[in-house]
């Protein structure tokens, strides 16, 4: 049997080293870039609302605090291994290095949102409560984000 024909040891050889090759699962990534965008504008909406650029909606600011707690919700499962590179990613190695400290930052984002949501009746609590989840994202994406330009 020739090593080069079709279903010889050459192909199982390839075949093996393909299936142990590290497989990339862009899929994750894309939703968690999803989510962050999702929040993303959504913060906009509740910085114009503090700029006084729009009126204050009680219950748009709770379905800004619905999308930052649905990436709080999700966040934890959407960094396998397999996510590390790959869909143009700007999570930091960090992540993966240490993990816990990733999670638990995730939980006390996940704790001031649902504080914010349950306290969030005016303007000056809206201001309070975003300046405490501003300081949540800003503290995760310095340690656990690559900084583009």
């Amino acid at each position: 049997m020739s090593v080069t024909a079709r279903g010889g040891p050459a192909d199982v050889l390839n075949y093996g080293a393909r299936a142990a090759a590290p497989q990339s699962c862009p899929e994750f990534i894309r939703k968690r870039q999803t989510l962050m965008k999702k929040s993303g504008e959504e913060a906009k909406i509740g910085t114009a609302m503090i700029k006084g650029e729009r009126p204050f909606d009680a219950g748009k600011v709770q379905e800004i605090f619905a999308a930052f707690a649905e990436d709080a919700k999700q966040m934890p499962t959407l960094f396998p291994d397999c996510s590390k590179t790959g869909a143009k990613t700007t999570a930091a190695p960090a992540i993966w290095e240490r993990m816990d400290d990733f999670k638990a930052a995730i939980a006390k984002f996940a704790a001031d949102i649902k504080a914010a949501q349950d306290n969030t009746k005016d303007l000056d609590a809206l201001k309070f409560n975003f300046q405490t989840i501003g300081k949540n994202c800003s503290n995760c994406h310095q340690t656990f984000r690559i900084k583009t330009s």
